[in-house]
């Protein structure tokens, strides 16, 4: 195999602000970002779920719930409402997952996580998993899905408090929400009167104060991905001019992770 075949465009040609202009809400690392706006994410939630008076009084990005015994996850955004009721918001972009398990392994995770020792079942709050993907999850040719709980017997919905929605960018059906879903997966400066606080915020990433941190955010991100690409090369037993060839480290930067590969070895 030759040193090029594991490098995932290693060799960076663009800027970081040209990648910065490509980026869109549904890409993580922006989506990341914009999450850290509780206004942001209230109007997402709003608009998604069809409660206007929704208010979301936090947010926690990239939230890592911790399981000792068992699988640790990381959920792209849990927030919480006024009322204490939880939002996991997920952004997937690949079809290449049992989506419903792991919905619902997230939100198994996030019931634990936020069930203090001695809480009652009655006193959990209501946990919506808020799922969008680019591509239709259910082939059903629709823009959203809401999954409940219903007696088969009776065909009467019951409700526990959990709450599964399924929303995609694949599928245009003129809805506000299929619009919003739009903005997700586009890379322009969106400018809709329906959605004040998701253009505002992707304009100050794009446009504003935030396009300094979000290039900074890039290139730690393209370092880090370099840093990896070295790693395999080091492991495979390439040279450091080999390395150097296919990315923009130094020989000091390569020799440094070296030195890191033989102490974990």
């Amino acid at each position: 195999m030759e040193s090029t075949d594991i490098v995932e465009t290693a060799t960076v040609v663009e800027t970081p602000l040209s990648k910065v202009q490509q980026l869109r809400p549904m890409d993580d690392t922006f989506f990341t970002k914009l999450a850290e706006n509780v206004n942001f994410c209230q109007e997402l939630l709003q608009v998604v779920l069809e409660k206007p008076d929704l208010r979301v009084i936090s947010t926690q990005p990239q939230k890592v719930l911790r399981n000792i015994e068992a699988r640790s996850v990381t959920v792209d955004v849990l927030c919480e409402d006024a009322a204490h009721n939880r939002y996991n918001i997920e952004i997937q972009k690949d079809d290449n997952d049992d989506h419903q398990k792991r919905v619902r392994y997230n939100g198994s995770n996030v019931d634990t996580y936020i069930a203090e020792k001695g809480t009652k079942f009655s006193e959990l709050p209501d946990l919506y998993v808020v799922y969008i993907s680019s591509f239709d999850t259910f082939k059903g040719g629709r823009n959203i899905y809401h999954i409940n709980r219903v007696v088969q017997e009776t065909g009467e919905v019951v409700n526990n408090g959990y709450h599964e929605v399924y929303v995609n960018t694949k599928v245009d059906d003129g809805t506000a929400i299929a619009d919003l879903m739009q903005i997700f997966k586009s890379n322009t400066v969106p400018s809709d009167p329906r959605f004040p606080e998701t253009c505002r915020v992707i304009r100050y990433f794009k446009e504003g104060k935030g396009r300094e941190e979000m290039c900074e955010i890039i290139e730690n991100y393209a370092k880090k991905r370099e840093e990896n690409v070295a790693r395999k090369c080091i492991r495979r037993g390439d040279t450091d001019s080999a390395i150097m060839e296919i990315t923009t480290l130094t020989l000091e930067e390569i020799q440094r992770i070296r030195e890191e590969e033989l102490q974990l070895a």
